[in-house]
């Protein structure tokens, strides 16, 4: 009787011990699939409901002109196709600026330049294109 339950625990261990290292990998893969996700596409959305751009996207202080400088970064996704792609600065005191740029296929970045909108005056800025409107996070 001894000999039988003895395999019968080791064997129950052995299944004990491969679940959770199972499931755990696979938490660990779900896991880091979202966190891929989101370091690429932010879920927030701006009090509009606008999403957040494409992480490489971004805008500040522009030292060298003054202003402000805003980056467009082509998706990856979407580099081989051509767009059109609008930015947009909400300035605090109401007012807006916006500059349109052709985006060829293939080109990976665009400046767009805003020399007369002090850093410390921007309440939002956007982009506008193809694929819809999103919010650029800056400093």
């Amino acid at each position: 009787m001894l000999g039988s339950v003895a395999p019968r625990a080791v064997s129950n261990g052995q299944m004990f011990s491969s679940r959770p290292i199972s499931m755990l990998a696979a938490v660990a893969t779900a896991c880091l699939s979202v966190a891929a996700g989101a370091a690429s596409h932010p879920s927030a959305a701006n009090a509009s409901g606008d999403p957040a751009c494409y992480y490489a996207d971004g805008w500040q202080a522009d030292t060298s002109e003054g202003g402000i400088g805003v980056w467009y970064f082509h998706e990856p996704a979407n580099l081989s196709k051509p767009d059109q792609v609008t930015a947009i600065v909400r300035v605090k005191d109401g007012t807006v600026a916006s500059q349109i740029a052709a985006i060829d296929a293939g080109q990976q970045v665009h400046r767009f330049g805003f020399p007369g909108i002090d850093k410390s005056a921007v309440q939002e800025v956007l982009l506008n294109s193809s694929t819809g409107q999103c919010f650029v996070t800056g400093p």
